[in-house]
């Protein structure tokens, strides 16, 4: 009897347990959020971003959202700008009027710029460049110096003596120092960015202008227009380790991670260089060398190359030999560069495939940038006031877009007898 009153009370107990716990889901579902699963993996947010000279007023930047192929903002700099600059998250202007304009590079309608005004003894802002330490310096060709501009600060917090005639800042995320081009001096200053202390500056080639660091940070390879070469510095030793001849009157170069190659614009020769950069073997004597000068069919001003590795893309602008980015202001103002036309370079069989006509006859196609998922490629037509968006998928032409007008604040044309398109000379990708 005992053992038919023990399970007759442990079911009316399940029962009840049972029962109790369908009534507190009914009265907590209701906090209860489902919690979606994700979805697919969607495309990094990056804009192609086009900085326009002014001859009238303040110059501008132009955003293009690079996945969807629109104009997501204008972001007015100041007088005369002559170079676009950036870190992991902001853009940098160096303009006219020795100040240098600065934002979120992602946000350029929701942020307001700073104004950064340069000391009074700097002069001649021409380049810059970005640390590891994400502070951004200027090379000062005038004062013979560079600038500290402290991101967080958005202010100048000092300045380091560089070499004669510094041009350009060579830097990236994986080396802790960087390296200012001495155009004047025919040098290279490396800078320790963990405190800033100035080393011992480095011999090239003739005439510098420019400088591209690999991805790991090992090597920093000089353009240097002078004498044709490149020199190539190991980062750790502070020495250059091989001077690679290339073509005449190199002007430019970019670093490709995938095929770790450099590729350099020669406006003397309207070649491409095509340099191997990796397999760097001291001990053994291997070094970078140039696997060809790749002809192609105008004056290379600027180049660009795919993240898988598999073409380069170089503006024809047809500029005067020499051209480069110290000069490039004064010669789009002057209707000097003639060319429309891209070259599209096969890397694995290094020659011109194709050429891409961008806009009307002498548009002045003078600056190039690469999408960072090599699907697009973007190139700036200086005389035709434009930028022009190249699908890689087939190497045509899908969208032009007019650079702002002179008064961005101007909307009727028969008010503003200003009211032309600004002069577009340089594209960069962000971020």
């Amino acid at each position: 009897m005992i053992s038919k009153r023990k399970k007759l009370g442990l079911a009316l107990l399940a029962v009840l347990v049972i029962a109790g716990i369908t009534g507190c889901n009914d009265t907590l579902r209701q906090f209860i959020n489902p919690v979606p699963q994700p979805g697919g993996d969607p495309q990094a947010l990056s804009h192609a971003v086009v900085l326009s000279t002014n001859p009238v007023g303040n110059g501008s930047d132009l955003h293009i959202n690079v996945s969807g192929d629109s104009v997501v903002g204008v972001v007015n700099t100041g007088p005369n700008p002559v170079f676009l600059g950036k870190n992991a998250n902001r853009a940098f202007v160096l303009n006219g009027d020795n100040t240098i304009t600065s934002y979120l590079a992602l946000l350029p309608g929701s942020t307001t710029p700073s104004t950064i005004t340069q000391p009074a003894a700097v002069t001649g802002a021409i380049g810059g460049g970005f640390s590891s330490v994400g502070n951004f310096y200027v090379a000062n060709s005038g004062s013979n110096n560079t600038s500290v501009v402290g991101t967080t600060v958005s202010a100048v917090v000092g300045t380091l003596p560089t070499g004669t005639q510094p041009v350009a800042v060579v830097g990236n995320a994986a080396n802790s120092k960087l390296y200012l081009v001495n155009h004047g001096s025919n040098s290279v200053t490396p800078i320790s960015t963990t405190d800033n202390t100035v080393l011992n500056p480095i011999p090239v080639g003739t005439q510098p202008v420019w400088g591209v660091m690999s991805s790991d940070g090992a090597h920093v390879f000089i353009v240097n227009q002078g004498d044709g070469t490149v020199s190539v510095i190991d980062t750790l030793l502070d020495v250059v380790i091989a001077t690679v001849p290339v073509g005449a009157s190199p002007n430019y170069a970019v670093y490709e991670s995938n095929l770790q190659r450099v590729y350099v614009s020669n406006t003397g020769s309207n070649t491409i260089s095509v340099i191997k950069a990796n397999n760097t073997d001291l001990a053994n004597g291997i070094v970078p060398v140039n696997l060809a000068n790749v002809p192609v069919s105008g004056t290379p001003t600027s180049i660009a190359a795919l993240s898988d590795g598999s073409r380069a893309y170089a503006a024809l602008g047809n500029c005067p030999a020499g051209t480069n980015h110290t000069t490039i202001v004064a010669t789009v103002v002057a209707g000097g560069c003639t060319g429309n036309s891209v070259s599209v370079i096969d890397a694995l069989a290094l020659k011109e495939k194709k050429v891409i006509q961008i806009g009307n006859a002498g548009s002045g196609t003078v600056s190039i940038d690469a999408a960072n998922d090599a699907s697009r490629v973007y190139v700036v037509a200086s005389n035709d006031r434009s930028v022009s968006i190249i699908k890689t998928a087939g190497d045509v032409v899908t969208a032009t877009f007019p650079a702002p007008q002179q008064n961005l604040s101007c909307f009727d044309p028969t008010s503003c007898p200003a009211n032309v398109a600004q002069i577009p000379f340089m594209v960069r990708i962000f971020p």
